[in-house]
């Protein structure tokens, strides 16, 4: 397996470069070039990225965001990536960050990919008021922006949200509600159903904030 040095050096991205191949490949994580959004916790707060990558092994993701060097490493990420209309979320640790032609590489290890599907979790039908906070990536900054809506039905993995305007595929947001028992819940999440028709997105829940994936679950059980 090549080091990070010659990973970078065999990349086929070039970072001043506008194009970047689109063709979506027959695979279950991303390829060159294919772009990932790279989500972390910083201090308690989230922080988007929006990457490249250009190392399949070792997997290196190349971003101009200098935010990146700032992490403290090891450094837990979330990745998304859009594969046609699938999407694919991976969990990884950041091991090492490089600068690297006009931006920097990062170096990720102990990656596990696995397609989004809440589906794979009960849902159950309840409306409850959530506060949206969508986590946009601006020119190297994050952008904060609230939206207000509400569940039409919610599981373990994710909910479907009624919410005006809709919010942008992959869109990354902090999900936040109060249960019938009267405690709040937060999530962070990614937008990664939309329905016209339906109205409202769909979240897949990716992290949970002071709590977990399993007592969510028992909280919902009893709620029904």
């Amino acid at each position: 397996m090549p080091g990070f040095s010659a990973a970078l050096k065999s990349a086929s991205f070039f970072a001043d470069s506008t194009n970047v191949a689109t063709d979506t490949p027959v695979s279950n994580h991303p390829t060159l070039n294919n772009t990932v959004i790279a989500a972390f916790f910083v201090n308690g707060k989230p922080m988007a990225v929006n990457c490249i990558v250009t190392s399949e092994a070792p997997l290196v993701l190349f971003t101009k965001d200098a935010r990146v060097t700032g992490l403290a490493l090891p450094q837990a990420v979330i990745m998304v990536w859009h594969r046609g209309e699938d999407v694919v979320k991976g969990e990884a640790d950041v091991v090492a960050v490089r600068p690297w032609k006009s931006g920097y590489a990062l170096e990720i290890q102990h990656t596990q990919w696995k397609e989004v599907d809440r589906r794979q979790y009960t849902r159950y039908k309840m409306t409850l008021p959530v506060s949206l906070r969508a986590v946009m990536d601006c020119r190297g900054a994050t952008v904060f922006t609230v939206f207000q809506g509400e569940t039409v039905d919610v599981s373990a993995g994710g909910a479907w949200v009624t919410v005006e305007p809709q919010i942008a595929m992959g869109s990354l947001v902090e999900f936040k509600t109060t249960m019938p028992d009267g405690e709040s819940f937060s999530a962070f999440a990614m937008v990664a159903h939309q329905n016209k028709d339906r109205g409202g997105v769909g979240l897949e829940f990716l992290d949970f904030l002071g709590g977990s994936r399993e007592a969510l679950e028992e909280r919902l059980k009893k709620a029904a």
